[in-house]
């Protein structure tokens, strides 16, 4: 057991495995984080479907590049997370199986190279098709009750709240809701467990910008 332990541990640390390994660790901290309340999660917004929005010169040759792989309309660490664990099985059986005929050395890395991109472009076009039914469900559900939780007290879940990240939890009598706030106060004063008033909806980001409630 302790042999294929030794082996399994040796081939997620070969060329270009390594490099999907690295990523499934650095998503699985992100969530371990983020179900700790200190990150929060953000989506992608690129435009829609239709390409409108989008950008294909060099400003925006990454968004392009997400939308013509169908990598929107949900959060972005679902989309590393997805593509991480894709490329890191498809790049491990290629390490397995076929990478094993190269000795390390020119030819090693050449072929790894091309295998580390052809993995990583297979990784995101089945990541695009796994996600298309949830983007198409997220974009069903109707924001107009969002201006209805203006001047809610909601608590906060994550360790800070800043103009740039953040979030709250809402009790709206069922299981709560997520979300993600912004504030113009960024001297670290509102922290986990505050409470505070969700003053303004900003529609195009889909946040609330908020304000501290002083307890009594």
């Amino acid at each position: 057991m302790q042999e294929l332990f030794l082996i399994f541990i040796t081939k997620i640390s070969l060329y270009p495995t390594i490099v999907f390994t690295g990523l499934v660790m650095f998503v699985t901290l992100y969530w371990m984080v983020s179900l700790l309340g200190m990150a929060d999660m953000d989506t992608v917004d690129i435009g829609d479907a239709s390409g409108e929005g989008s950008n294909l010169t060099s400003s925006g040759f990454v968004s392009g590049l997400l939308l013509k792989f169908g990598l929107y309309g949900v959060p972005l660490i679902v989309i590393l997370s997805l593509i991480s664990l894709i490329g890191w099985l498809l790049s491990y059986f290629y390490t397995s199986f076929l990478h094993q005929n190269f000795d390390s050395g020119l030819l090693y890395y050449l072929f790894g190279t091309g295998a580390l991109i052809f993995v990583l472009v297979i990784s995101m076009w089945l990541t695009g098709i796994i996600i298309s039914p949830i983007r198409n469900k997220i974009a069903k559900i109707p924001r107009r009750n969002a201006a209805s939780n203006i001047g809610k007290i909601a608590v906060v879940r994550t360790l800070s709240v800043t103009d740039k990240h953040g979030e709250v939890e809402l009790n709206d009598g069922g299981a709560g809701l997520i979300l993600k706030i912004r504030s113009d106060i960024n001297d670290g004063s509102l922290k986990q467990g505050d409470r505070v008033m969700l003053v303004e909806y900003l529609e195009a980001a889909n946040t609330y910008r908020v304000a501290p409630v002083k307890d009594k």
